[in-house]
């Protein structure tokens, strides 16, 4: 049965994971008025009737029509540490395969982001606006919200509609898996609530494309 939506939460959510955030290099191709609010790393993977397969190929390319901030380049990411990948893959499989048919081939992309905000600037989870991301599914994944407010989530199909089909904030282990052919997403800027401590967001984008078997 084709999956649309689903919003959930994952069974357990590894330590070293949620670490692993603290160690994230800025995102170079997202710097805005001289300082940088995101940082990133990404993996990208085939999956072969359930098996994983590592591409080592990191570049990561979206057209400007997709993605009207950084549509139009190939942007190049640093990996995913290959510990925390085989964690990553573990939560994965013991929460998402379900979603996805044995008998078909997938590349999956992992975008590992945390977004910062402070007392002078704002984060941006989606500086592009309202969009879809170019793929057929898209999981978001919460891992940790920190010492914010913002951050709804919010889809809707029609991208000029007033209203938002759906709209939550993700708590920590809280996922939604959606149809990107379907709906359109964003998530709303971020700031910070107590200006003296850290104040972040960390996600999993997964996305997911059908492959000719």
């Amino acid at each position: 049965m084709e999956i649309d939506f689903i919003k959930g939460k994952v069974k357990k959510i590894d330590l070293s994971i949620a670490k692993s955030f603290d160690y994230l290099p800025a995102d170079k191709n997202d710097i805005s008025k001289g300082f940088c609010y995101r940082y990133r790393r990404f993996s990208r993977l085939f999956i072969k009737k359930h098996v994983f397969q590592l591409d080592d190929n990191v570049n990561f390319y979206q057209s400007k029509k997709l993605n009207r901030f950084a549509g139009g380049q190939k942007r190049k990411f640093k990996k995913i540490n290959n510990k925390i990948l085989e964690k990553i893959l573990l939560l994965i499989k013991k929460n998402f395969l379900e979603f996805l048919l044995v008998n078909k081939n997938y590349e999956l992309g992992i975008h590992q982001l945390r977004i910062t905000c402070g007392k002078s600037f704002v984060g941006y989870p989606v500086p592009e606006g309202w969009h879809k991301d170019g793929f057929d599914k898209i999981i978001i994944l919460n891992i940790n919200s920190k010492n914010i407010t913002g951050g709804t989530t919010r889809l809707k199909k029609k991208i000029n509609s007033d209203k938002d089909d759906f709209s939550f904030f993700l708590k920590i282990g809280e996922f939604v898996f959606v149809n990107d052919h379907k709906y359109n997403h964003y998530t709303d800027p971020i700031n910070i609530y107590n200006e003296k401590k850290k104040a972040y967001r960390d996600t999993f984008v997964f996305t997911i494309k059908l492959l000719a078997n």
